[in-house]
């Protein structure tokens, strides 16, 4: 591993359900009898149709992302068959998943590979809505990781709460979202850090900037720095970044590449704007066949040189 560089990759997979019914959250929705008549076939072609975007996410060398984190995902079985019923059973990679109590029945999680990375401790930050403590949204995890050349990286995994009712309407809750995640960084995580996941803001926005301040450790947007007209979310003929990665400034020079992954199968051409966009899951409630409203991102992370 001598001077290698680790890629670490997000994923919106866009409401990726297990056929059986959840007993913590009852997803009668995405069941065989269900609204979305979501059969164990039309679920194993979205298991195969993702691991085929974790393999094409493979760096140059076509080793694969050292670290795989996903949004809506319903539950650790989803990362179980990920990893036993594809391509990927002949990979290294272990899982690390907690419930959460979003009303969706919805998750963030894990995938990393035991070869290059080794668990330490992960928890999960509870997001707690001031003045309404029935509000329920996803959970945030936490993973501390001994690479094998002997750093140590933790990583923040989040998918904030939606616009749902409007932006500016529901910008307290994203905002809310990055204090708790601030604090737990300033408090409980020292060393260097990546925080990744589907944040529903901009780069641009207050819950980000709130998340990047700090006069002591400040982070770094890497989507600032993209290209303005692009993205990894279209929406009513707009592109936005609401996938990201931040990482701590302290570390930029360990930053060989980073992006958004618009692979030409995961996009489709847009009926009335001159555009591809992303090729989704589903329309209203019928499967279409592709894969998620997003787009990947990803971070090529140098690893420190042996002597």
């Amino acid at each position: 591993m001598q001077g290698q560089s680790l890629r670490f990759a997000f994923y919106n997979v866009e409401n990726l359900f297990h056929p059986d019914c959840d007993s913590i959250n009852p997803d009668k929705e995405f069941t065989p009898q269900g609204a979305k008549e979501w059969t164990f076939p039309a679920y194993y072609q979205r298991i195969m149709r993702l691991s085929k975007v974790i393999i094409h996410l493979s760096d140059e060398d076509w080793e694969l992302p050292a670290l795989m984190s996903f949004a809506e995902v319903e539950s650790a079985q989803i990362l179980v068959d990920l990893i036993r019923l594809s391509p990927l059973q002949k990979s290294d990679y272990q899982y690390v998943h907690y419930e959460s109590p979003d009303r969706r029945g919805i998750d963030v999680g894990l995938l990393y590979r035991k070869s290059h990375m080794r668990l330490i401790e992960s928890e999960v930050l509870p997001f707690v809505l001031e003045n309404d403590s029935n509000y329920r949204s996803r959970d945030m995890l936490f993973a501390k990781f001994k690479i094998l050349d002997g750093d140590t990286i933790s990583f923040l995994i989040c998918h904030w709460p939606s616009r749902f009712g409007g932006k500016e309407a529901s910008d307290y809750k994203r905002i809310q979202a990055a204090r708790i995640a601030r604090n737990f960084i300033d408090t409980k995580a020292p060393g260097s850090i990546i925080i990744m996941g589907d944040f529903n803001d901009s780069p641009w926005d207050q819950s980000l900037s709130e998340l990047a301040s700090s006069a002591e450790r400040p982070l770094l947007r890497l989507m600032q720095n993209l290209d303005s007209n692009s993205g990894s979310h279209w929406y009513q003929g707009e592109w936005t970044y609401l996938d990201q990665i931040l990482i701590d400034s302290l570390d930029l020079e360990r930053v060989k590449n980073y992006g958004v992954f618009k692979a030409s199968f995961l996009l489709e051409k847009d009926g009335q704007y001159p555009i591809e966009k992303p090729k989704r899951a589903f329309k209203g409630p019928f499967y279409t066949g592709g894969f998620s409203d997003h787009l990947p991102v990803y971070l090529d992370y140098a690893t420190k040189t042996q002597p």
